[in-house]
C-alpha cells in the first residue's frame, strides 16, 4: 500500500514540474518577444560558480532573473545648417553680369578748348569740356591744371568754368578722379592764349601821334617854375 502512495506522488510531482518547466518556457518566450520588441530588459544569470552575468534571453535550463532597463535617452542628429547667404545689391549682380568691379582702363582728353587756341578779347566766357570713356559706373569727378597749379573749383560732369583766367599764354591739363578722390587718368596738356584787356597796356595799343619838338629858349626870358606836387 505504500509503495502505491510513493508512486502516485511521484507521479504527481512530475506533473507539476512538467507544468512549472512549460509556464517557464513560456514566460520566457512572451519576455523575449517583448523585451525583442522593446529592448528595454536583461536576464541576470548567476552561474554555479557565482559568477555574474548578463544576457537580452534566459539561458534553458537556468535561473534568470528579469531586470527592468529604463527608456534610452537617444539623441536624434540634427540636421546640418544651411550656408549663410547675403543678398546681393544690385551694384553686386551688375558687377557679377559685367565680370567684376574694374572698369579697366578710361580714355579721358580735352576736347575744348582746341590746342593752341586763342581767347578773343570779346569772349567772356572759357569753359573747359572733356570726354571720357567708359565713364565711371560710381561716379566721377574732374579738376583742371593750370600752369601748374590745380585750379579751385571741380566738376562732377564734363564740363568746367575757367572765365577766371588771366591774360597770357597758359598750360591746361585736366585729371580725373574716382568716386573715392582716387587719380583714374589725365588728359594731355594743351596751350591757349588769352587775350584781355590790361589795366595799364591793352591788347592792341592804339598808334599815338608824335610829340612836337621843344621850341628853343629866348634870351634873357627865365623859365617857368616848375609844377609842385600838391
Amino acid at each position: 500500500m505504500s509503495r502505491w502512495i510513493v508512486l502516485t506522488a511521484a507521479l504527481l510531482a512530475a506533473a507539476a514540474m512538467a507544468q512549472q518547466d512549460s509556464s517557464d518556457k513560456d514566460r520566457a518566450a512572451d519576455g523575449k518577444g517583448a523585451d525583442g520588441a522593446s529592448g528595454n530588459s536583461v536576464y541576470r544569470i548567476v552561474g554555479p560558480d557565482g559568477r555574474v552575468t548578463f544576457s537580452d534571453s534566459p539561458p534553458p535550463g537556468q535561473k534568470a532573473e528579469k531586470v527592468e532597463i529604463g527608456p534610452t535617452n537617444v539623441q536624434p542628429i540634427a540636421p546640418p545648417l544651411p550656408l549663410p547667404t547675403r543678398k546681393l545689391s544690385p551694384r553686386d549682380v551688375d558687377n557679377n553680369q559685367r565680370g567684376g568691379s574694374d572698369p579697366g582702363p578710361v580714355r579721358f582728353s580735352i576736347v575744348s578748348p582746341a590746342n593752341d587756341a586763342t581767347i578773343p578779347p570779346g569772349q567772356r566766357f572759357i569753359v573747359l569740356q572733356v570726354a571720357l570713356d567708359p565713364v565711371p559706373r560710381e561716379g566721377y569727378a574732374f579738376y583742371a591744371v593750370i600752369d601748374g597749379q590745380r585750379w579751385s573749383g571741380m566738376s562732377s560732369g564734363t564740363s568746367l568754368d575757367i572765365s577766371a583766367l588771366e591774360r597770357g599764354t597758359h598750360t591746361v591739363q585736366a585729371v580725373l578722379l574716382g568716386a573715392g578722390g582716387q587719380p583714374l587718368a589725365q588728359s594731355q596738356a594743351i596751350q591757349i592764349h588769352v587775350k584781355r584787356p590790361g589795366g595799364q597796356v591793352p591788347d592792341y595799343p592804339a598808334q599815338q601821334a608824335p610829340q612836337m619838338p621843344k621850341l628853343p629858349q629866348a634870351p634873357g626870358v627865365a623859365k617857368p617854375p616848375k609844377p609842385q606836387p600838391r
